[in-house]
């Protein structure tokens, strides 16, 4: 069934699956990886709702005037190559890493770890693609029927569809790293060097992809998805690293927690193994013990939070934490003692 203009109508039965579907997975996957300490799902979801939503609105009120502009004084030929190198990648760029921004002022203490910054980094991403990738599926089903929208789904939701989220990735891992870290150097730099890093990254790809099209040779494709999968790579490697340190803490701040009778060495030895949590739960929710699960799932919840709070007060000098601490360890000691199934 196709519309006015050849414009299939059944398209717009798929669009939204082809749109959101693979992005929240993924954002659901990179969620679900943050092992030691689990960010809280709410946040979690504002940070892909301002991605899918104010970020691409505000994107556009300040592309499209530019654009005009650029249109008007250079031709609409330079406008459009100008927009798509320099114009998009900063706008977007900035807009999604206002949210990273408010979550650092006011929302500080859940960025734990490298790990934080780029995870709410990429969600903000994730749901920025999702809402561009409608209207990318809208034209290219426009234009090439149903062949063309799901090509266009390859490309873009497969191919390509962690670019967005390694782009804002980098602003997050940038203030991150200010976050723990007490050089005023690194505190102003780190976001302005993420937020670059992000700008410029998407810069790469919007330059690449441009000079794919003007060119239509398959030489500039080949070239297209190694250099994007490999900056993908890279910033997922930074943030495993971020995970590795927090592995590290929980070694660390929560041994003398056993020792001191606060955490049976179980629990310890379970919190910090990736798989060893995995493995705990998943034995437990075989059983059948669904009590027992939910309350290894939240031991290993407070015995990581609490070496993190142990981490911010000793490593950051944030002297705050001494009230929370305490608070964890006697809601630790709680949890220890109720029944196990």
């Amino acid at each position: 069934m196709e519309g006015q203009g050849g414009f299939p109508i059944i398209a717009l039965c798929f669009i939204p699956f082809l749109a959101f579907g693979p992005m929240v997975l993924y954002a659901l996957f990179v969620w679900w990886f943050d092992r030691f300490e689990k960010e809280p799902l709410w946040l979690a979801a504002v940070a892909f709702l301002w991605g899918s939503i104010p970020t691409v609105l505000l994107a556009l009120c300040a592309q499209l005037p530019t654009t005009l502009l650029l249109g008007a004084g250079l031709g609409q030929g330079a406008a459009s190559v100008i927009s798509s190198i320099i114009v998009a990648p900063v706008t977007e760029e900035l807009f999604k890493g206002l949210l990273v921004l408010l979550l650092f002022l006011f929302y500080r203490r859940e960025i734990d770890s490298l790990y934080d910054g780029f995870l709410y980094g990429s969600l903000v991403g994730f749901g920025f693609a999702a809402t561009e990738n409608v209207l990318y599926f809208l034209g290219a089903a426009s234009a090439r029927g149903l062949a063309g929208m799901f090509g266009n789904f390859i490309a873009r939701a497969i191919l390509f569809g962690l670019n967005h989220a390694a782009f804002t990735a980098l602003t997050g891992l940038g203030f991150a790293a200010a976050r723990l870290s007490r050089s005023l150097v690194v505190q102003i730099g780190a976001p302005i060097l993420g937020l670059g890093g992000a700008i410029a990254f998407h810069a790469l790809h919007n330059t690449v992809a441009t000079v794919t099209e003007a060119a239509q040779s398959p030489i500039f494709c080949l070239l297209w998805l190694p250099v994007d999968w490999m900056g993908a790579l890279l910033v997922f490697a930074i943030a495993i690293y971020g995970l590795f340190r927090e592995r590290q803490w929980i070694r660390r701040y929560l041994r003398e927690e056993v020792e001191a009778g606060v955490l049976p060495e179980s629990v310890y030895r379970e919190s910090a193994s990736f798989f060893g949590r995995i493995t705990a739960r998943g034995g437990a929710l075989l059983r059948g013990d669904f009590q027992g699960f939910r309350r290894l799932g939240r031991l290993h919840h407070l015995a990581a939070e609490l070496a993190f709070r142990k981490h911010q007060q000793t490593a950051l000098q944030e002297a705050r934490w001494e009230a929370e601490i305490e608070r964890l360890r006697a809601e630790l000691r709680r949890w220890t003692q109720a029944p196990a199934g």
